[in-house]
């Protein structure tokens, strides 16, 4: 594995390198050593990597040297949800906490006085969703017209959830001399469309593979009605391995509850995580995985990207993704970058796992979803042996 430049190479002062290894950090990812000198360059910048590839510091980082104390809103940074939004609120302010910088995060689901103590805080960075920071520029409660970066996260989501045209507003209203930064897992059309039509002159960065070759792939082919009984049995049998956090992904919040309903059942602790929820409550169940209390997350594509989870041993497709770059998502959550990242402590990296049910009805999509991505997936049998 190479050999990542520390960020004292990259060019970083005393105060930002001294804040990065209180928190562990000592070296670049590939996508920061790529990444961070492009953004400091000042061209507008596209790229994709792959998920826990480290790009939240990539983005904070790459502008943070030319942000000032001393002045008020600079940067933004915008994302699809809510739960992103507070996710990447939380990972940039555990740097900007000291060195004296002030971040915001704005969205949408609570009500709007209770924003009010944000935006009349001297901030310097914003992290927002779309609709909500319109909100506050077009009241004219919060005032963007000096922001010289906004970063567009997790674009390829924002985007499909209808809110280009929001994008394009807010960089509208922003200095005319403001630079783009564009994160995306994957290019679809309408993340290339935003760029040709709003950024025109831009670098676009491709970093590592679509599919961390870590993770190891397998597929088992199930009739509908036997799905339940294969998933207690897959279930069982990573647990009794070393595979104690799982993750089920299916693609209906009524699965998720009758999933929740069978493992219960069977005394197997879980917990779901879907749009039903509010904040609260989602951030409570997401908690409780996390932390290792609950060991079995069961959830929808809301915890295919974005959110910070760690320490993802095994995911279980129950249903095969209706959009093939989801399937990227799904499985990116185990054989995250932070469990590579052991090697430089002498340690040996531990393999991902994804193990995705196929029905009858599914073959056709599974089969370009495996000719999109050059998937390595490997068919097993109900006792989980190489067909």
């Amino acid at each position: 594995m190479k050999d990542h430049k520390t960020f004292s190479q990259l060019g970083f002062k005393k105060a930002i390198v001294e804040a990065l290894s209180s928190l562990g950090i000592k070296k670049s990812t590939e996508v920061q050593e790529t990444i961070i000198p492009k953004i400091q360059s000042g061209e507008h910048i596209v790229f994709t990597s792959q998920t826990g590839s480290g790009k939240t510091l990539c983005f904070l980082l790459g502008y943070l040297s030319k942000i000032t104390p001393k002045s008020g809103l600079q940067m933004l940074i915008i994302t699809p949800t809510k739960e992103l939004a507070n996710q990447v609120g939380k990972e940039v302010k555990r740097v900007t906490d000291q060195l004296g910088l002030k971040v915001g995060v704005l969205f949408g689901g609570r009500e709007f006085k209770g924003d009010m103590k944000t935006v009349n805080s001297k901030l310097q960075i914003m992290v927002a969703t779309p609709g909500r920071l319109i909100d506050h520029i077009n009241k004219k409660t919060l005032r963007v017209g000096d922001v010289k970066m906004i970063v567009y996260d997790e674009s390829d989501q924002m985007f499909d959830n209808g809110f280009a045209s929001d994008c394009a507003y807010i960089k509208r209203r922003s200095a005319k001399d403001v630079q783009i930064v564009l994160s995306s897992a994957t290019i679809t059309n309408k993340v290339e469309a935003f760029m040709e039509d709003r950024l025109v002159d831009y670098q676009f960065v491709r970093i590592g593979n679509k599919i961390p070759k870590n993770i190891v792939q397998e597929k088992v082919y199930v009739e509908i009605d036997d799905k339940m009984d294969l998933l207690l049995k897959c279930v069982k049998k990573l647990q009794s391995s070393s595979k104690k956090q799982i993750i089920i992904f299916l693609n209906t919040k009524e699965k998720c509850f009758l999933v929740h309903q069978l493992l219960e059942k069977n005394k197997i602790h879980a917990t779901e995580l879907h749009g039903d929820f509010n904040l609260r409550e989602r951030n409570n169940h997401l908690n409780g995985f996390t932390s290792g209390r609950v060991p079995i997350l069961i959830t929808t594509n809301v915890a295919a990207r974005g959110l910070h989870i760690p320490k993802v041993d095994a995911v279980i497709n129950y249903d095969v993704s209706t959009r093939s770059e989801f399937y990227v998502h799904r499985i990116g959550r185990t054989g995250r970058v932070q469990k590579a990242s052991r090697l430089n402590k002498g340690k040996t990296a531990k393999a991902g796992y994804a193990i995705t049910f196929i029905c009858t009805e599914d073959q056709e999509r599974f089969q370009e979803i495996e000719e999109m991505y050059a998937a390595d997936v490997i068919e097993v049998d109900w006792d989980f042996k190489r067909v």
